[in-house]
């Protein structure tokens, strides 16, 4: 199969198919590198008889929050698929680590060296847009990012026979297997875009970046337990990132151009990226503690179900999360990126409540987890089409990028968040090997879930939404015409107003 010439054509082909099939599977390994840790995080606190979950989601994330602009910088010089390949390397280390991991610190570095795969997340649609036909691409931007069925539906039920069989390192182990595979299938099956764009490299900008946010998530997150220590490293941490908008503000290239954000399509992708990703976070962080927690332990709330019984709850969210990508797919030419994504949000607002008041059976979940899976379907694949309606060929890997560091850093913080709400109400197991957290503590959770979307729909509908009637505005991608999109140095890639 050619893979250095973009796909031509006007339709679907046997080559678009199969790349689009690659796509997911990409996608899939980063969506893989978060559900692992997820499901297996009561297993791995208890080994290691620590209170810091929320910083394997958290370290991921974040890693993911401040590669994502560098790689979409590197990915406009040499290449999107070159700087895939980078990433996938890079997220492999930390598989490896991962999985070898003797102590919780060393895990730590292994999941920030995994979260670079993050960066896929736009690499992926913009490396699309650039070598897809117009027409295949919102359908297949969506279903790169909700996945096809196949490998979204069947990965809970994998996650919980290797994690009840083998325990949670062979889940990164299965990582490590993944990530292997993907090198060659990326190189066979997709086209490297053909857009190039000279640029600098803000590597001080994501010094500054990184540092500052880890700093103040840590503070937020040791706050009970060093007290003044944690202030110093908040002060610390927010002067950190007031450097970094002073320096992004001032240099010709950043890291993250600020300005940009001053475009309302942008804003809004990006807003409501960092809450779709930041909800979805809570309830995949909550769901498992609940379902897989025995009452026996010495709470107040817990199913006690096996890591494979689990798959009983987050099985069908997963099916519903594929649904919503494809109504989105069909729908998003006439509706718009926006009223989908509001509608999204306000489906995963309406199941963490629901989640919030019935969580006493696996059917009570399971029917929140539903709402949640196809509003999650609805707002993720509506994300790459609002950023590629709003954003011009030629500058697709640095915005994007832009609006997954924005993204990334928000759902980095809602785990540090959560668990900070939850080690509020933990208290030792019985046979005091280990600690239990309190019913109150999940709802408590769920209902910060919900502030989140909530929060997400008023910006979208009120300061948000731009009064002109554009693509743009609406998020709604062309494809009247058989070109690609907004071909790099036409007048077509201009940004449309608001």
């Amino acid at each position: 199969m050619n893979s250095s010439a973009p796909a031509t054509g006007t339709g679907w082909s046997p080559k678009i198919v199969v790349s689009t099939i690659v796509m997911v599977l990409i996608l899939e390994a980063m969506a893989l590198g978060y559900t692992i840790v997820t499901t297996a995080l009561p297993a791995i606190t208890t080994e290691f008889r620590t209170t810091q979950g929320g910083w394997l989601l958290t370290a991921y994330i974040l890693a993911g929050a401040v590669a994502s602009p560098l790689c979409g910088k590197l990915a406009d010089i040499h290449g999107k698929r070159k700087v895939m390949l980078w990433v996938l390397g890079v997220g492999l280390v930390g598989a490896v680590l991962s999985t070898w991991s003797p102590t919780f610190g060393v895990l730590l570095v292994g999941r920030a060296l995994q979260g670079t795969i993050i960066a896929t997340l736009f690499l992926t649609y913009s490396l699309m847009r650039d070598v897809y036909p117009a027409k295949v691409l919102p359908m297949a931007a969506s279903i790169s990012t909700t996945g096809i069925g196949l490998f979204s539906i069947g990965m809970p039920f994998l996650v919980g026979i290797l994690l009840d069989t083998w325990g949670w390192r062979a889940l990164f182990a299965f990582d490590v297997a993944w990530m292997v595979v993907l090198f060659p299938l990326l190189m066979l099956t997709t086209p490297e875009s053909p857009v190039r764009v000279r640029s600098k490299v803000d590597y001080l900008g994501g010094l500054l970046l990184g540092l500052g946010l880890a700093l103040v998530l840590a503070a937020v997150s040791l706050l009970r337990t060093v007290g003044s220590l944690a202030l110093v490293m908040l002060v610390v941490g927010v002067l950190l990132l007031a450097a970094f908008v002073r320096v992004s503000m001032r240099r010709k290239e950043p890291l993250v151009d600020l300005r940009v954000f001053g475009r309302k399509p942008v804003l809004l992708a990006a807003v409501c990226a960092a809450a779709a990703y930041s909800a979805s976070g809570v309830f995949a962080s909550v769901s498992p503690l609940i379902s897989m927690t025995p009452r026996a332990a010495g709470g107040d709330y817990g199913l006690g179900l096996t890591a494979f019984g689990y798959a009983a709850v987050s099985g069908p969210q997963a099916v519903l999360t594929v649904l919503g990508g494809v109504v989105l797919g069909l729908a998003i030419a006439r509706v718009g990126g926006r009223r989908l994504m509001v509608l999204g949000l306000a489906l995963m607002g309406l199941g963490g409540l629901a989640a919030a008041f019935w969580h006493d059976s696996v059917l009570q979940l399971a029917a929140a987890a539903l709402l949640v899976g196809l509003g999650t379907g609805l707002a993720y694949g509506s994300i790459p089409n609002l950023v590629v309606a709003a954003t011009p060929v030629e500058k697709q890997g640095s915005i994007a990028g832009m609006v997954q560091v924005f993204q990334s850093g928000f759902a980095s913080s809602a785990p540090v968040i959560l668990f900070a709400i939850l080690a509020a109400h933990a208290r030792p197991t019985p046979d005091g090997s280990s600690f239990v957290y309190s019913a109150a503590a999940m709802t408590q959770g769920l209902w910060f879930m919900v502030g989140i979307c909530v929060v997400g729909v008023l910006l979208a509908t009120t300061v948000l939404r731009s009064r002109a009637g554009t693509a743009a505005a609406e998020g709604i991608p062309d494809t009247a015409t058989d070109r690609p999109v907004a071909a790099a140095g036409t007048a077509d890639a201009a940004p449309a107003g608001h």
